[in-house]
């Protein structure tokens, strides 16, 4: 897969290049679907060119209260690749930007991707104030000469599949829904990050993963699988913030192997939650929580 982040970067294409726009965040059942009519429409001799956002428009548009990401945007990179696109722009969504009215962006993205098709989901609009519908983008098609597709609302098993949808039923902690509308395990996959080194003093070194911007199952332990390269190790992790022995810290995934040492430092790890242990809590000192570590070790290889 070809990475570009700015429009100027692709021009004079010979190929028939084949667009579609949007966030992808998580890459769920839905997104793969608008991929597929994508390569569809593609054929032997095309291109298939995915555009989407460094960061969620949301940030830009109402900074107060900004959508959490469902993956890292490592992630998101690897899952788009894993899907076989062609060319992938990742672009900064700016003010500058969402100043754009629906016409204009499409006449700078034309300016460099000379597309003959627009494939978008059910719901997409573009530009300014979302006037870039449905019926506006098939104007701009029949004016400009490229064929718009809007896939019907995707429904698995009666249900539409939404990010929306993931999301809340992440936050309620409902892995198995959520599962079922992604088409593959809920992970995180991150880069390790420095952490205290607290988690060795008591005995149980953890490999730290930033969740900041996510949005995230309930805090609490869990049984997960960690992924370092192709191997897979069976773990244990702390998502939350670790009251017993920080304060006033953003939420951590800390991942402790359970039979492995394995140096995890300076790699990028994916961590399936299997299962839920129990809730995050405060214990009075260091040792009734080294003491609890070892009772959630001893359920998670059971649970194994």
């Amino acid at each position: 897969m070809q990475l570009y982040e700015q429009l100027e970067q692709l021009t004079n294409s010979s190929h028939s290049l084949v667009l579609t726009i949007g966030n992808f965040d998580g890459m769920h059942r839905g997104h793969r679907a608008v991929l597929q009519r994508v390569r569809a429409l593609t054929g032997a001799e095309g291109k298939q060119i995915v555009i989407t956002f460094r960061n969620h428009p949301s940030e830009v548009l109402r900074p107060t209260q900004p959508t959490r990401f469902l993956c890292t945007l490592p992630h998101k990179l690897a899952l788009l690749e894993e899907a076989g696109i062609d060319t992938l722009y990742l672009l900064t969504f700016t003010r500058y930007l969402a100043q754009h009215s629906a016409a204009s962006f499409i006449e700078r993205v034309r300016q460099f991707i000379p597309f003959s098709h627009l494939v978008l989901g059910h719901d997409a609009t573009l530009g300014r104030d979302r006037q870039g519908n449905r019926s506006m983008m098939q104007m701009l098609g029949e004016e400009w000469g490229f064929q718009v597709h809007y896939l019907e609302e995707y429904r698995f098993e009666g249900q539409p599949v939404s990010s929306t949808r993931i999301r809340e039923s992440l936050q309620k902690g409902d892995l198995e829904l959520v599962e079922t509308l992604l088409d593959r395990p809920y992970s995180i996959y991150a880069p390790v990050i420095q952490g205290q080194g607290k988690g060795k003093l008591l005995g149980y070194p953890t490999a730290n993963l930033d969740v900041g911007n996510l949005c995230l199952p309930p805090f609490g332990v869990y049984a997960v699988r960690v992924r370092k390269g192709q191997t897979w190790l069976p773990g244990i992790a702390n998502l939350g913030i670790a009251p017993t022995i920080r304060e006033e810290a953003p939420p951590l995934l800390e991942v402790h192997l359970l039979s492995s040492k394995e140096d995890l430092y300076d790699s990028s790890l994916e961590v399936i939650f299997k299962h839920f242990i129990r809730p995050e809590q405060k214990f009075e000192n260091a040792e009734a929580l080294r003491q609890q570590i070892a009772l959630d070790i001893k359920t998670a290889k059971d649970l194994f």
